[in-house]
This record gives structure tokens, C-alpha cells and sequence, in this order.
């Protein structure tokens, strides 16, 4: 098992729809598969705790906490639970992200901008912030945060895109500042996922048909369609264990070969 004996924090671990595999929820099953002690971790408690139940169902070791990344005192709290529940922290993966369809600048809210803002980038740097004073004194860590490639591509979601992009550098100052410490942080940056949270945002935003818009959205990958909960699972998977130990500021697309498009 790959992730024996490792203490793992998921951040994000419920999802926005009940129904379905999200990613948070495909990541703990699969952290869990291979051998991780869980602490799951969401702002929504009946979606925390479908995912714990999903996990205890398969006979692993799952604790759970109710915390929103953007206040501080929650993410000063995951990790003192964590550490009071399992004695250590080896693994920090968060899921969190949310977006609104803005589309256009004028359109902006500012009280939306800052909500997606911190949500996206803030709670990243908190939990990061707390996680690193743990692993840095046990000599070693893996911090992995979720981005997208509305990072680096046309995306009609502005604060979402932003704030994704700032993601990606903050991460990279963060393996380098950490390195030193025996901490690896890297990028998950995901491209078109068929989760329920992504397809019900754009469902809501269009008004279009479930279907119509799955087929829209598979149809541009290189690979011709979209990936899934699994697919983003796996690479955390990678990322988190032994196999990835060399791999430490990395931004991993997870789309298909959707960022070869960028620029054309």
C-alpha cells in the first residue's frame, strides 16, 4: 500500500451535491485504499459525513471536523485535532475550491470577488500556514493543493481564474521556502471534470440540459473527454506517496491535454 502508516489531512472532502463522486470524496476513498489514517475535513457536516460513512463502510480508519479553510482559528484547530487523534501530519490535500460564473469584469460583486478569493487562495495559505510548523518538525510533509486550468486559460469564472492562478505561485514558493525541511508541495491543476459540483454550477449558470452540457464539455480535451473524480484521485494519489518524493513545485495538469490549447 502506498500510503501505509500515513497520516493524511482532506480538506474539502464532502462535495456540493450529494449525489455522485466528487473529488474530495474519490481522494479520501482512495487515500484510505492504500493505507492512510483520515482526517476529513468540510464546512457542510452531512456531506462530511456521507463521505466518512462511504470510508468506514470499507473498514479504514476515518476522523472528520467540521472547518472552514478561511478562518484561521479552523485551520489552527485541523491540525491540533489531526495531530491529537493520529500523533502526526504527512499529508495535507486540498480540495477546496469554489466559482462563480461572472463572465464579464463590470458584472463583478465585490463582496463575491473576496468570497471566492479567500475560499480559493486565503484558506490555502491558512492551512498551509498551520501544517508547516507539524511537518517541519517531524522533518517531512506533502502539501498538495487543487488548482484549475482556468489558471492559465480563457475561463468565463474571473475571480475563480485569479485566484487559481495566485494558487499555483503561492505553491511554488511554498516548495521552495520548504524543500530545505523535507516538505514537498505540488499543484493538482485540473481541467474539465464530470463531478456533480461542476456540471450543476453550469447547469444553473446556462439553464442547459445536464447532458447537452457533458457532451460539450467532453468534446474538448485532446483526449475527447472530460476526466473524473477518479482520474484527479489518482494523481494525488502519485503526488502524496513515495513514487512522487522527487516531484516537489510541480504544477501537474490533470486535463486531458486540454492545456496544449492554450495559446492556439
Amino acid at each position: 500500500m502506498r500510503l501505509k502508516d500515513k497520516v493524511a489531512i482532506i480538506a474539502g472532502a464532502g462535495q456540493t451535491e450529494p449525489d455522485g463522486m466528487g473529488n474530495g470524496r474519490a481522494t479520501a476513498l482512495t487515500f484510505a485504499r492504500e493505507g492512510a489514517k483520515l482526517m476529513l475535513a468540510n464546512r457542510s457536516g452531512p456531506s462530511l459525513e456521507e463521505t466518512a460513512r462511504r470510508v468506514r463502510a470499507e473498514g479504514f480508519t476515518v476522523e472528520t471536523m467540521l472547518a472552514d479553510i478561511t478562518d484561521e482559528a479552523d485551520c489552527h484547530d485541523l491540525m491540533s485535532a489531526t495531530t491529537e487523534a493520529f500523533g502526526r501530519l504527512d499529508i495535507l490535500h486540498n480540495n477546496v475550491g469554489a466559482g462563480i460564473v461572472e463572465g464579464d469584469t463590470t458584472q463583478i460583486e465585490l463582496a463575491a470577488w473576496q468570497d471566492i478569493l479567500n475560499r480559493n487562495l486565503t484558506g490555502a495559505m491558512l492551512l498551509s500556514k498551520h501544517a508547516l510548523p507539524i511537518m517541519g518538525a517531524q522533518q517531512a510533509g506533502c502539501i498538495i493543493h487543487t488548482s484549475s486550468i482556468a489558471s492559465v486559460a480563457v475561463y468565463p469564472l474571473i475571480a475563480y481564474k485569479v485566484a487559481k492562478a495566485a494558487l499555483n505561485e503561492f505553491c511554488r514558493w511554498l516548495a521552495y521556502e520548504n524543500g530545505p525541511h523535507g516538505i514537498r508541495c505540488n499543484v493538482l491543476m485540473l481541467g474539465l471534470m464530470d463531478t456533480p459540483t461542476a456540471l450543476a454550477m453550469y447547469h444553473r449558470s446556462s439553464g442547459d440540459p445536464m447532458e447537452e452540457i457533458r457532451q460539450q464539455r467532453d468534446a474538448l480535451p485532446r483526449l475527447g473527454r472530460m476526466g473524473d473524480a477518479w482520474d484527479s484521485a489518482n494523481a494525488a494519489l502519485f503526488l502524496a506517496s513515495d513514487e512522487g518524493a522527487y516531484i516537489t513545485g510541480a504544477i501537474l495538469p490533470v486535463d486531458g491535454g486540454l492545456a496544449t490549447k492554450v495559446g492556439l
